[in-house]
């Protein structure tokens, strides 16, 4: 498993997850558990976006998948940001030719993760991004 020294930071938020590939949702599911993550996962991105509209204030993060069926990621947080504007948002996907870290930001994401990922690099995205303060905050 992991070397004694290896540090991986743990949690106990709500993530919301969308990705219309069962396996990665199943997957990455199973990943943030394990490290103390409560997590919600949907495959049906317009799901997801019905479900955070109904009840916003019990999720803490979402990761979303960036190519979907019906709506994409770009729309899903589109839609989460109207109805949350302080909702952290990570977009994840394994087309490096269609998004970067950098334009994932300018579409108002806050973290960025390329597929595929491991465990490692999920749970410290997502404690990062948690623990970073909203855009303007001081």
């Amino acid at each position: 498993m992991n070397a004694p020294s290896e540090f991986i930071p743990r949690g106990n938020e709500r993530v919301l997850f969308v990705d219309d590939d069962e396996a990665i949702a199943n997957v990455v599911e199973i990943m943030l558990r394990k490290f103390g993550y409560r997590v919600t996962t949907f495959k049906d991105s317009r799901e997801a976006v019905k479900v955070f509209s109904e009840k916003p204030s019990e999720f803490d993060l979402v990761i979303t998948d960036y190519v979907m069926p019906y709506l994409d990621g770009k729309g899903v947080a589109e839609k989460m940001i109207r109805i949350r504007s302080d909702i952290p948002i990570i977009l994840s996907t394994a087309y490096a030719n269609l998004v970067s870290s950098e334009s994932a930001r300018a579409m108002g994401f806050r973290g960025f993760i390329l597929k595929p990922f491991g465990y490692q690099e999920l749970v410290g995205l997502v404690r990062r991004t948690l623990d970073q303060k909203e855009p303007g905050d001081k």
